[in-house]
């Protein structure tokens, strides 16, 4: 393992000892269930890409991915306290052309609608919410990409009329097992734009999916 995982751990439990980033605080168990489930996607990534990393909370799966590649990263959260941690890792890492800003998806949206080759998130929200967060982000040809567990074959069905109208075509679903953890990654292609009016505000995404 690249010591810069160490130095993430190392920071995550200090961190998180006194700001709640994860109930994971095994070290064995971060460097699985956070790490290694981050890099299932590396392969999706290009060397000089635009990612954006929704939600990203303290950092996955944005950060372990930069460690690995060198791509653009863009990893925002609502929460300030998050965004703050993750400034504070690029910093500790020396990672360059990466930074995490405290803003709403549908706020950032004015002014970066179809600016990401790829967008991915994990464990922010159901597969239709998630939808309008994401995809209005990607440019048309470009990914979005949505980190599961093992209910993505439903939620996917559930998120048929959010993929729809958001110009979002499913074009796999790998399903993994991390030591025994089923993990389902959804890759999602942008083949239309949407309308400029997503994603919405005021917790629609949320409160009333597409």
């Amino acid at each position: 393992m690249d010591k810069k995982y160490q130095i993430y751990i190392d920071y995550l439990l200090e961190v998180n000892s006194h700001t709640n980033l994860t109930t994971i605080t095994d070290p064995a168990e971060i460097e699985l269930k956070h790490f290694k489930d981050s890099l299932t996607v590396i392969d999706y990534i290009k060397e000089g890409d635009k990612v954006l990393d929704i939600g990203a909370g303290a950092g996955f799966p944005g950060i372990p991915l930069r460690i690995e590649k060198d791509f653009d990263l863009t990893l925002i959260d609502s929460v300030n306290k998050k965004v703050n941690f993750m400034n504070q890792v690029i910093e500790k890492l020396d990672l360059k052309n990466a930074r995490a800003i405290h803003t709403r998806a549908e706020d950032f949206a004015k002014d970066h609608r179809e600016g990401f080759d790829l967008v991915v998130s994990r464990a922010v929200a159901n597969m239709a919410t998630l939808s309008e967060l994401c995809l209005p982000f990607v440019k048309v040809g470009g990914l979005f990409i949505a980190l599961k567990g093992p209910k993505a074959d439903e939620e996917v069905e559930n998120a048929a009329n959010a993929l729809e109208v958001l110009g979002g075509e499913v074009i796999k679903m790998e399903k993994l097992d991390l030591d025994g953890n089923e993990r389902v990654n959804v890759i999602v292609k942008k083949v239309k734009s949407c309308k400029k009016s997503y994603p919405r505000g005021q917790n629609l995404p949320k409160r009333k999916p597409l």
